[in-house]
C-alpha cells in the first residue's frame, strides 16, 4: 500500500459513516420540517396549554330595584379561596390534609373535587368564600402548604334590606350535584343560581356570562402575564312591583307576630308589597350554614322559610263569607233584602252553632258588616257544598294565582269529589258540614295571596289578575324602567247587582261594623274581617286560658279606596286573636301609608340618591 493512501477498509468505514452523517442529518431536517409545518400548531397547543391557564371570570347577577328605584340587591367584591380546574390535586391525602386544617368534611371535598374533575370545564372549586382579613391571612399560609390553591376574586350579592323582603327576593346558591344532573346543559358545577324567591323564578333574566382569563405562568406555575381576556357579560339589572316604603311599613305591623300579608296593584296586580314572617336574610344563605342554624331554618316548628304569602293554608274565616254569599245569589236563594235572626246561636241537625253576638233580625249587607254567623250558616243550610265549590273555581279561588315565586300551594275549598278523594275512609259528605264551611271553617284553607286576588276580584267588578313582582328591566344608559308587559285580566262575569250589594256590605264592615275601629277619617276602605279557630274551646273564657300557639288566627281582606279602587290587600295574623283588633289595624297601616303619607313624601324616582335611611353600602374586600 502506498505511503499516504487510506486503506480501503477504513476508507469504507467512513464512506459508510458519511452516509449515516448525511441519513441522519436528512432525518432530523425531515423531523424538524414535520414538526414545523404539519405538528406546528398542535406543539403549539401543547406549549400553551402548559404556559397559559384558564381562569373562569364569574358573571355578576342583574341588581334588583324596588318600583321607585331603591336598590334591594346589590353585588359586592369578595375574594375566595379555590382550587382551579387544572390543578385539581389526585393525591386523597392532601385532601384530607386540607380539609382537617380548614375544619370540613374530608369525604365533603373529595366528593366535590371528583364532581369538578367528572363535569370538566375550566370552573373553579371554592373551599372557602368570602375571606376577611384573618381569612385572607390563613389562605396564604394554606397556599404555601398547598400549591394547588388559589385566590381568586368573584362577585358576591348582598342584600341591602337583610329581613325586609327574604320571601320576595330569595336568595342564591352553588350549583350542586342533584340540579346539575337535572339541568346538564342549563347549568354548570359551582355555579351561583338563584335558588329561592325571586332571584330563582327570574334567575334567566338576572344571570349573567361568564368570562374568561387567559394567564401566562412559568415552570413554576407562577402567574407571570395576562395572555387575554374575554370580559364576563353582567346579568340585566330588573325592577320589581315592590314598594320598600310600604314594604317597610308591612314590615313593621306586624312586629313579633307570626304571619302573612300582601298588598296588589289593581292596575295590573304588580305586587306592593308582600311579607311573611318570621322573614329571612337572604344574607344568611350566602355562607356555610352552621348546625344551629340549620336546625333554626329547616326543623323549626315555626317553619320561617315557609313563604306564608303564597304557601301558607289557612281557613280564611269569615272572609269567605262573600264568596258564600256570591254563591247564594247566584243560585236564587238569596237576595239582597233576605233576613234571618240570630239570638247568639241556633240549632241546625241537631247541633248548637253559635254566633260570636246576638244580631238579631239582618239583610245581608247587615250580617256581612257585622259578621253574623247565623246568617251563613243559614245560608249553607240551603247551598250544596259542590254549589260553593263551583263559586270557588268560577272566581279563582281554587286555581293557582300564577304569581312569579316558586312552590305556590293551592287553596282548597271541599265538595263531594274532594271528599271521595282525600277521605277514603269516610267518603260521604254530610250537610252539617256544609254549615262550617259557610262560615270559612271546616275544611276551607286559603293561601293569602288567593285571598287578595279574589278581594281584588271584588274591587274590579269580577277582574282576575294576576299578580306578580317582575316590573321590567333597568335601561343601562338612562337608569329608566322598560316595562314587561304584565298578563293580561280575566274576566270572572261578576253580575254587577250581586257586586253592588257586596260591596256595600264591605264598606259597611268599616263604616259601622266590625272594622270600624280601623276606619280612616278621610278615606273609604272596604273590608271583611276574619278570625278562624285553631282549636275547639267550651266558651270565651276557656279560650282566655289557651296556649298562644291554639289562639285564633286573626284575618283582614279588603280594597281601596272604595270609589276608585287601587289597591287590594289581605292579612293574616297567626294565633293573634280577631281579625278586627289584630289583622284589620296592619290593613290600616298600609292604607294610611299608601293613601296618605306616601303622596306628602313620596319616594324618589328611579336613579335619584337613595335616603340615608334605606343607604346600606356594602362592604368592599380589596
Amino acid at each position: 500500500m502506498p505511503e499516504g493512501q487510506v486503506p480501503y477498509r477504513i476508507q469504507k468505514r467512513i464512506e459508510a459513516l458519511k452516509v449515516l452523517v448525511w441519513a441522519g442529518i436528512a432525518v432530523l431536517l425531515l423531523a424538524y420540517g414535520w414538526v414545523q409545518l404539519i405538528k406546528r400548531r398542535e406543539m403549539q397547543d401543547l406549549a400553551l396549554r402548559q404556559a397559559v391557564k384558564n381562569r373562569a371570570t364569574p358573571a355578576p347577577r342583574g341588581i334588583i330595584f324596588d318600583r321607585n328605584g331603591h336598590k334591594l340587591v346589590d353585588n359586592r367584591r369578595a375574594l375566595h379561596l379555590v382550587i382551579q380546574a387544572e390543578e385539581l390535586p389526585n393525591d386523597p391525602s392532601l385532601v384530607e390534609d386540607l380539609a382537617t386544617r380548614i375544619q370540613r368534611d374530608p369525604d365533603d371535598l373529595k366528593r366535590r373535587i371528583a364532581l369538578s374533575r367528572k363535569a370538566g370545564g375550566n370552573h373553579m372549586v371554592v373551599i372557602q368564600d368570602n375571606l376577611d382579613d384573618a381569612g385572607l391571612a390563613q389562605a396564604e399560609l394554606l397556599r404555601a402548604r398547598f400549591p394547588f390553591l388559589s385566590i381568586q376574586t368573584a362577585p358576591r350579592r348582598s342584600y341591602l334590606g337583610d329581613t325586609l323582603a327574604g320571601h320576595a327576593l330569595g336568595y342564591v346558591g352553588e350549583v350542586d350535584e342533584k340540579i346539575l344532573e337535572k339541568n346538564p346543559e342549563r347549568f354548570h358545577l359551582g355555579e351561583i343560581i338563584g335558588r329561592n324567591g325571586f332571584e330563582a323564578t327570574h334567575n334567566d333574566e338576572i344571570r349573567g356570562v361568564d368570562g374568561m382569563r387567559k394567564i401566562l405562568v412559568d415552570h413554576l406555575g407562577r402567574e407571570m402575564a395576562l395572555y387575554g381576556v374575554q370580559e364576563a357579560v353582567s346579568g340585566r339589572s330588573v325592577y320589581l312591583t315592590l314598594d320598600a316604603g310600604l314594604q317597610q311599613i308591612l314590615k313593621e305591623a306586624f312586629g313579633e307576630e307570626n304571619g302573612a300579608g300582601v298588598v296588589i296593584d289593581l292596575r295590573d296586580g304588580g305586587i306592593l308589597a308582600l311579607y311573611s314572617s318570621p322573614s329571612i336574610d337572604p344574607n344568611v344563605f350566602l355562607n356555610r350554614l352552621s348546625q344551629e342554624q340549620v336546625d333554626y331554618f329547616m326543623r323549626n316548628p315555626v317553619k320561617p322559610m315557609l313563604n306564608r304569602v303564597t304557601q301558607g293554608l289557612y281557613p280564611p274565616g269569615s272572609t269567605f263569607k262573600l264568596l258564600v254569599a256570591l254563591a247564594a245569589m247566584e243560585k236564587g236563594i238569596l237576595k239582597p233584602e233576605t233576613t234571618y235572626h240570630c239570638a247568639g246561636h241556633k240549632v241546625f241537625y241537631n247541633r248548637d252553632y253559635r254566633c260570636d253576638g246576638v244580631h238579631g233580625t239582618m239583610n245581608l249587607v247587615q250580617a256581612i258588616a257585622h259578621s253574623c254567623d247565623v246568617y251563613f250558616y243559614e245560608l249553607g243550610m240551603r247551598l250544596d257544598v259542590d254549589d260553593i265549590n263551583a263559586a270557588a273555581e268560577k272566581y279563582g279561588i281554587l286555581e293557582k294565582t300564577g304569581v312569579d315565586l316558586p312552590h305556590e300551594g293551592t287553596s282548597r275549598v271541599p265538595s263531594r269529589a274532594w271528599a271521595k278523594k282525600y277521605r277514603p275512609k269516610e267518603p260521604k259528605w254530610y250537610a252539617g258540614e256544609t254549615i262550617s264551611v259557610a262560615i270559612g271553617q271546616a275544611q276551607n284553607a286559603l293561601t293569602p295571596i288567593a285571598l287578595a286576588r279574589f278581594y281584588g276580584m271584588l274591587a274590579t267588578k269580577g277582574k282576575l289578575l294576576t299578580p306578580h313582582l317582575f316590573f321590567g328591566f333597568r335601561n343601562e344608559q338612562t337608569g329608566q324602567l322598560d316595562p314587561v308587559r304584565p298578563p293580561p285580566p280575566r274576566d270572572a262575569n261578576l253580575d254587577p247587582k250581586i257586586w253592588s250589594v257586596l260591596d256595600e256590605g264591605l264598606f259597611q264592615v268599616v263604616e259601622s261594623g266590625t272594622a270600624k275601629a280601623s276606619k280612616i277619617p278621610g278615606l273609604s276602605m272596604a273590608g271583611k274581617t276574619g278570625t278562624s279557630q285553631v282549636t275547639t274551646f267550651v266558651d270565651k273564657a276557656h279560650y282566655a286560658k289557651l296556649a298562644k300557639k291554639l289562639k285564633d288566627n286573626a284575618l283582614f281582606a279588603g280594597y281601596a279606596p272604595r270609589e276608585n279602587p287601587q289597591i287590594a290587600f289581605a292579612v293574616v295574623a297567626e294565633n293573634a286573636g280577631f281579625g278586627a283588633s289584630s289583622a284589620a289595624p296592619i290593613a290600616k297601616k298600609l292604607c294610611e301609608y299608601w293613601f296618605l303619607t306616601r303622596p306628602k313624601n313620596p319616594l324618589p324616582p328611579p336613579s335619584s340618591k337613595v335616603p340615608e335611611a334605606m343607604k346600606l353600602e356594602p362592604e368592599v374586600v380589596e
